[in-house]
C-alpha cells in the first residue's frame, strides 16, 4: 500500500467508521483468536473503528447445535474486544430454537442484529417469526443476497435472495429493519439497483457496500439510486477494496459520515 493511499484510508478515522458486514473464523469449533487479531489489525491500518461480525453456515439446514456453536464464537469475539459488534446467525426453519437463540444472543448477549444466509428466501413466510421478533427488539436483519448469472453458481444457491425478493420482503415485514447484503458480492449489481428503484419510500430497508467487486461507479450509483440514508459501509472481508470504492465515489462529507457510521448508529437507536 503506497504512502498516499495509506493516508487516504487513514482519513476515514474521522468518520468513526463501522464495518457493517464482516465475519470471524472458527478453529476447532471455537473462535480463531489469531484470525480475530488479524481482523482488528487490518481495521487499524484502514482506520476502521468497529466491525460487525457473524459466522453464517452454508448447508441447506444447519442444526440448532451448529448454530449455537458459531454464535458462541461471536460472543467470544465480543468479549475479546469491544470493537467487535456481534450478529446472531439463525436457521429460521427451527422456529422455537431460533427465537430462543435470539433471546440468548441479542437480549442476554447484546448482539446488534440477525444474520441470515440462503437457507430461505428473504420473502419466505417461514421467516415470519424471526422477522417479527427482530421488529419487536428493534434490531436489523442482514440477509445474504446476489443476482447470479452463472448457471453453476445458481445451482449451488437455489434460494439466494435478490432485490426482487427484498422488494417483497419489506412489504411482508414492514416493521422489520432489513439489510440487503453486499451490493459488491458478485453477479449483476446494476440489475439489483434497477429493481430497487421501485422500493417504497417508507421501507425500513438498507443495502451494504461490501463485496470484492470494485466496478467503477458501484458505490456512487448505489447512493444515487437509493440515497445516502439507505447505504451502509461494509467490506465482507474485502477490506482494502471496501474502503477504496467508497472513497472513490467522491461523495460529500455529509454523505460519507452517514455511510461510514451515521446510518448504522441510527439503526442502533431503534433498539428496544
Amino acid at each position: 500500500m503506497g504512502k498516499e493511499l495509506h493516508q487516504t484510508f487513514w482519513e476515514i478515522k474521522k468518520y468513526k467508521s463501522i464495518d457493517f458486514h464482516n465475519h470471524i473464523r472458527l478453529k476447532n469449533k471455537v473462535l480463531d483468536l489469531e484470525s480475530a487479531k488479524s481482523l482488528l489489525n487490518a481495521a487499524d491500518t484502514l482506520g476502521i473503528e468497529k466491525i460487525c461480525v457473524s459466522r453464517p453456515l452454508t448447508p441447506d439446514s444447519p442444526s440448532p447445535s451448529d448454530v449455537t456453536t458459531v454464535n458462541n464464537a461471536v460472543l467470544e469475539a465480543m468479549k475479546f474486544s469491544e470493537r467487535f459488534i456481534g450478529f446472531c446467525f439463525l436457521n429460521p426453519g427451527y422456529i422455537q430454537e431460533s427465537l430462543k437463540e435470539m433471546e440468548r444472543c441479542i437480549i442476554k448477549g447484546n448482539m446488534a442484529g440477525v444474520k441470515l444466509y440462503h437457507q430461505y428466501l428473504v420473502c419466505d413466510p417461514a421467516l415470519t417469526p424471526v422477522m417479527s421478533y427482530a421488529a419487536e427488539l428493534g434490531v436489523p436483519v442482514l440477509m445474504h443476497s446476489g443476482k447470479l448469472t452463472n448457471p453453476k453458481d445458481i445451482k449451488l444457491q437455489t434460494r439466494l435472495s435478490n432485490s426482487s425478493h427484498f422488494i417483497k420482503a419489506v412489504k411482508m415485514f414492514p416493521n422489520t429493519i432489513i439489510v440487503q447484503g453486499h451490493i459488491g458480492g458478485g453477479g449483476d449489481w446494476e440489475w439489483t439497483l434497477r429493481v430497487l428503484e421501485d422500493l417504497e419510500k417508507n421501507a425500513k430497508f438498507y443495502i451494504d457496500t461490501s463485496g470484492s467487486v470494485i466496478d467503477t461507479g458501484i458505490v456512487k450509483k448505489t447512493v444515487k439510486t437509493l440515497g445516502e440514508d439507505r447505504v451502509l459501509f461494509a467490506t465482507d472481508g474485502s477490506m482494502d477494496e471496501g474502503v477504496g470504492k467508497v472513497l472513490d465515489a467522491k461523495l460529500s462529507e455529509k454523505q460519507l459520515r452517514k455511510i461510514f457510521s451515521g446510518n448504522f448508529n441510527n439503526i442502533l437507536k431503534e433498539r428496544r
